[in-house]
């Protein structure tokens, strides 16, 4: 079942997908949000981004990036699928 992705969901998710605790997740969300998702320059922005404010490798933030590109885009995939789903 995927839960409703709202900023808290999408945090949730975060925290159970990257095991890094709450705190860094609400940094990982800020700097997703900063660009437009779509977008190869973007992705390297975001990237950049999480470097910069997680203090972590290119690999470690190209891994969460991808898993935080995941979350977004199963949750698109399933509005798509399902658009009158109630999404409590």
């Amino acid at each position: 079942m995927v839960m409703k992705m709202n900023k808290k969901g999408f945090i949730e998710q975060l925290v159970k997908e990257t095991g890094l605790p709450e705190e860094k997740c609400i940094i990982i969300n800020d700097c997703i949000e900063e660009y437009f998702i779509i977008g190869k320059n973007n992705k390297e922005k975001k990237i950049n981004l999480l470097m910069e404010k997680l203090d972590i490798d290119y690999d470690k933030a190209d891994e969460i990036y991808n898993i935080a590109s995941k979350l977004i885009t199963t949750n698109i995939k399933e509005k798509i699928k399902h658009p009158f789903k109630s999404q409590d």
